[in-house]
């Protein structure tokens, strides 16, 4: 999990949640596949919006089930990692930790002639 904690998975374009009955899907309309999640799976795509952190949504799994950081942690990743294999999510860049643009290429100076 720790290469995904600062990652900000994204909904694929076309694909939608879908619930019916007691079923809960994932439809990709573009490659015409289903995808059958449980509700834990359901709750964590809804946080694949592009702006949510994995560790944000490791928080959040843990305040709605009580359960353990470390195994909500491992859950989290392997949902991410099975998302992203069945190409249904893409990656958004972790955010920097500041807004400021970054300083411009400066060259170093030559170093001293020996005279």
């Amino acid at each position: 999990m720790r290469a995904v904690q600062h990652a900000r998975p994204r909904r694929k374009e076309g694909v939608t949640l879908r619930r019916s009955g007691d079923e809960i899907m994932l439809y990709d309309g573009r490659e015409d596949r289903v995808h059958f999640v449980n509700a834990t799976a359901a709750a964590i795509w809804e946080l694949c919006d592009g702006q949510t952190e994995g560790s944000e949504m490791v928080g959040a799994i843990c305040h709605l089930t009580g359960m353990p950081y470390e195994i909500v942690e491992e859950d989290v990743a392997r949902l991410l990692a099975g998302f992203a294999e069945a190409e249904l999510i893409t990656w958004s860049e972790p955010a920097d930790e500041d807004d400021d643009p970054p300083a411009p290429d400066v060259p170093s100076p030559a170093p001293p002639s020996a005279t």
